[in-house]
């Protein structure tokens, strides 16, 4: 059932007429002599998505492109077999006034549905709705088989970074054999960016043998639906202690999902029992709280504590 594609917001058209119907769109408007797009952005709505989470998706592309202009072209498959050749299309525009009249920023979404039959079609599809002269990125949405992914290998070889969330993906998307690893970004670990900001400023007043020395366990507590999250903060912190001397395997490292709002708090005991580290946050407030003495005195730092929002992680991911 075409449930993504019927839940999207555009203007059907021909697969063909793809072209025409945006010059259609857009004339008789301001943007019709041409529209500044920085980037091709491939959004593939995969099995764990819904119709509901394909248009709060949408919205966050919208938000993300006042600031970064795209043609985004979805990709929503239908996935029930035995489905004849299928291939619809929908377009959508729309335009940003930015920080002058003369900064007008727009976004074109190019949406098509197709059937499994239809498959083969889908690469020169997709080719023929990108700019050709402008960088390429795929985010592979909510999916649920890893192997299936090597089905879209022009996506994964031709594109500058390839997105997923591993809050909402297979385990195994950390070890499947991406044919560009390192253009690989996990959406989940991006949005720790401000929490990782925070604990290598406050940690690094201290020296690395400090922090190593005597360190016997480290604890991380986190509001159950932050796993993900807490997951890729917790490798973090691990190869920083690693970078700092430490020896991983002499630490009990224990992770306690909660059901709290907001919570996350990261704790080191070490044998010295005089040695604390000790970080509090309340994601819900914004506000976190370091408490702090390695061998050289007691330190204490208020500061904010947040994750990325989706249109945030989403640049940081791509242009960083």
């Amino acid at each position: 059932m075409p449930e993504f594609f019927d839940a999207l917001p555009g203007q059907e058209v021909p697969v063909g007429g793809i072209a025409a119907g945006f010059k259609k769109l857009w004339a008789d408007t301001p943007a019709k002599d041409g529209r500044a797009v920085q980037l091709n952005l491939v959004l593939h709505l995969g099995r764990r998505s819904s119709a509901a989470d394909a248009v709060t998706q949408f919205r966050h592309l919208l938000s993300f492109a006042h600031r970064y202009p795209a043609r985004v072209v979805v990709l929503c498959p239908d996935y029930e077999e035995g489905r004849p050749v299928e291939m619809r299309a929908k377009i959508y525009g729309e335009c940003f006034f930015g920080k002058s009249k003369s900064d007008t920023r727009c976004v074109e979404f190019v949406i098509l549905h197709y059937t499994m039959a239809a498959r083969a079609h889908l690469q020169d599809q997709v080719s023929v709705c990108l700019s050709t002269d402008l960088p390429l990125y795929y985010w592979a949405h909510a999916f649920a088989e890893s192997r299936k992914i090597a089905d879209y290998d022009t996506l994964l070889t031709r594109s500058q970074r390839v997105l997923f969330d591993s809050a909402i993906v297979p385990p195994d998307a950390f070890t499947f054999p991406w044919p560009n690893l390192s253009a690989v970004r996990d959406l989940a670990y991006t949005r720790t960016l401000p929490l990782r900001q925070n604990l290598g400023q406050f940690l690094s007043r201290y020296e690395p043998a400090d922090i190593a020395a005597g360190l016997q366990g480290v604890s991380l507590r986190h509001q159950a639906e932050y796993a993900a999250e807490a997951a890729c903060l917790l490798g973090w912190i691990k190869k920083g202690l690693a970078r700092g001397g430490a020896d991983l395997a002499q630490i009990a490292f224990r992770v306690t999902p909660e059901k709290c709002q907001g919570c996350f708090e990261l704790s080191f005991s070490y044998a010295d029992p005089k040695k604390t580290f000790l970080w509090q946050a309340d994601l819900s407030r914004n506000h976190a709280e370091f408490v702090g003495d390695l061998g050289r005195g007691r330190t204490t730092l208020t500061v904010g504590a947040h994750l990325l929002t989706a249109e945030q992680a989403l640049a940081e991911a791509m242009f960083f």
